[in-house]
């Protein structure tokens, strides 16, 4: 796990200690993480995180998973002040898997939630050296596996600020999404490996980064702690479906 003191949009002084739960369930992971902010001290850094690769089976594992991370920190619920969650795009199970138990928490404890795309955890992570080391100076392109035939994709600049709105784009228009960027890509999220295949076929010149699993969820974290009330506000945790969801839900059933 990594740490660093530059300044992002999200950062702020803050009148006391914090402490920040972030969860990601967004792709084929289920991962938690927890973050300190003391701005008397100026430290800001990670106290635990914990991921697993699952396709399935997020619901009967998250909690036991913040459990675990609380365990590991010395930390029990009472110690969290806000929650942070990924709210897609990504798989719409865990998705609502994810959704539903930081709601949940966040409600019955009577604190802040945060909303963080996967796509802007993703950046944000790479930038901030959360979960492996990233190219500095270079264009961030993130990309999630849609699980169709097309790709979740956002271009970030080196900084982690957007230069594009997430979208779903098809393989046969990838390299020139990836053409309107300045400089080399650096491609992240579980469908860079698949992106750099279509890229390479392309002749389009590109490096990409593997981050460590728990690398969105401390990305999730590290931002919720670090974000004034405004920017609080400004982010709930409601879905980003880029499409309309295959699953469907029966009538009369919630949503």
């Amino acid at each position: 796990m990594g740490q660093t003191s530059a300044s992002s949009p999200v950062d702020a002084f803050l009148p006391g200690p914090t402490i920040a739960l972030g969860i990601d369930t967004a792709t084929s992971v289920c991962a938690v993480a927890l973050w300190r902010v003391d701005p008397v001290t100026g430290q800001s850094r990670a106290l635990a995180a914990k991921a697993e690769a699952l396709a399935r089976g997020q619901a009967e594992r998250l909690l036991p998973l913040v459990e675990e991370v609380l365990a590991e920190a010395g930390l029990d619920y009472a110690a969290i002040d806000r929650y942070g969650v990924t709210i897609g795009p990504g798989a719409f199970t865990g998705l609502r898997v994810g959704l539903a138990a930081a709601r949940g928490l966040a409600l019955a404890a009577g604190r802040p939630l945060m909303g963080v795309t996967g796509l802007q955890a993703f950046a944000h992570a790479a930038v901030h050296g959360l979960g492996g080391a990233v190219p500095d100076g270079r264009p961030l392109l993130v990309a999630i596996d849609s699980r169709r035939d097309d790709f979740y994709l956002q271009a970030f600049d080196a900084a982690g600020v957007a230069l594009s709105e997430p979208d779903a784009v098809l393989p046969a228009d990838v390299p020139a999404f990836a053409a309107r960027l300045a400089g080399m890509p650096v491609l992240l999220g579980d469908a860079a490996p698949a992106v750099a295949t279509v890229l390479s076929a392309a002749g389009c010149d590109h490096l990409v980064a593997t981050l460590s699993a728990e690398g969105p969820a401390l990305a999730v974290a590290r931002m919720t702690a670090l974000a004034i009330p405004a920017v609080l506000a400004a982010h709930p945790a409601n879905p980003l479906y880029i499409r309309a969801p295959d699953v469907t839900v029966a009538p009369g059933k919630p949503a």
